[in-house]
């Protein structure tokens, strides 16, 4: 508690206060190092959220594809040989 007896912001809670002060629509997605296979989210407006989160979607399907469209990229995965031990 801080010198009124007023707890400290969590981090998401102090990330959506300043988020929300400088922009009218934001998403936050935050992954606890201890819980890697679980996340927070925190959000403006459910609607802005959803087109938020499928604008950076395509940016980042284009990120991972370096700028080229699903159809011109092929991945290939290979699967590496295991070695037997003797």
């Amino acid at each position: 508690m801080d010198i009124n007896g007023i707890p400290p912001l969590s981090p998401l809670e102090s990330a959506k206060a300043i988020l929300g002060e400088h922009f009218k629509n934001y998403v936050i997605i935050a992954q606890d190092y201890d819980s890697p296979t679980s996340y927070e989210v925190a959000f403006s407006d459910p609607y802005a959220a959803h087109g938020l989160l499928e604008c950076a979607n395509i940016y980042h399907q284009q990120y991972l594809n370096a700028g080229l469209d699903d159809e011109d990229v092929a991945w290939i995965w290979e699967d590496e040989d295991e070695e037997e031990e003797d």
